[in-house]
């Protein structure tokens, strides 16, 4: 794959992730390798008191089940099955993925809004306390620990990591206190289970709502779908166009138009040879 041209595109997916943000907040940090222990001898979750964060994380679906109404991007992408992989191109390197926790981030969905909630919810392996921390609050029976830099962990499956307030948001939604999204129910009803890599954003000048995924197939090939709520005429156009030369590119479309223009839902599959074409494909 061109160098260049990856960087570029991924420069774009990664935009909607604050997990960039975070990571940046602990590489560098020294404290966190002078009390990090081998995997083996690093203590479980039972060593911090108080309710220990649970939730289902295997979708951007589930995902939204423990975000508040508002949110503008969320992301899901899970690692484990990504590496490897052409997929392994959404992914960051190693290091970072153990840079937060000096465990393994193996799952993660994180949620930000225009007001500035965002938060990330990480499914570790093994499920290890082998930070630094220190406990600042309970909340709602929860153990708050300040990471610093403003950043606060909830530990459980999954562990949170976010500001204060913005995990006090998760909480309130986890316990019933406070609504979990809806935002994007309607797109929602067209995904398909399963994909790998996972993305929502309201904020899109090709439609209202944009849902977008990469996943890899069980005959070897991979997978690109879009979903559109309320489409631009522009997006429309260029959807057509390259409908109209993708097979030059090794690309093989299926776009379907339902509830009278509404949705529009374009899949996208090519063999691992093309996985470039794939990825590079754009709609604007």
């Amino acid at each position: 794959m061109n160098q260049k041209y990856a960087a570029i595109f991924l420069a774009a997916i990664m935009v909607l992730s604050v997990f960039s943000y975070f990571v940046a907040s602990f590489m560098g940090d020294s404290n966190d390798d002078e009390v990090a222990t081998d995997l083996q001898d690093a203590p479980g979750f039972e060593i911090i008191g108080g309710t220990h964060f649970n939730a289902e994380i295997n979708s951007i679906s589930d995902g939204l089940a423990i975000s508040p109404e508002g949110i503008s991007n969320a992301a899901y992408i899970d690692y484990s099955k990504v590496y490897g992989t052409p997929l392994q191109a959404f992914a960051p390197n190693i290091t970072d993925l153990y840079s937060v926790y000096n465990t393994l981030i193996v799952k993660r969905y994180s949620a930000y809004n225009d007001d500035g909630f965002a938060f990330e919810a990480h499914v570790l392996s093994p499920e290890i306390v082998n930070f630094q921390y220190m406990p600042a609050e309970t909340y709602n029976g929860y153990q708050i620990l300040l990471r610093g830099q403003e950043l606060y962990n909830v530990i459980g499956t999954p562990t949170l990591l976010g500001q204060q307030s913005s995990l006090e948001q998760v909480i309130d939604v986890s316990s019933g206190i406070a609504n979990a999204s809806t935002d994007y129910a309607e797109l929602l009803e067209y995904v398909e289970p399963g994909a790998e890599y996972q993305m929502l954003s309201s904020n899109d000048i090709l439609a209202d709502q944009h849902y977008l995924e990469f996943r890899g197939l069980e005959d070897g090939n991979y997978s690109r779908t879009e979903i559109f709520l309320n489409p631009s005429d522009s997006a429309l156009s260029t959807i057509s166009a390259l409908e109209g030369n993708s097979t030059e590119r090794g690309l093989l479309y299926d776009t379907t138009i339902e509830d009278d223009g509404k949705i529009v839902k374009v899949v996208v599959t090519s063999n691992e040879s093309n996985f470039f074409n794939l990825a590079m494909e754009q709609y604007w």
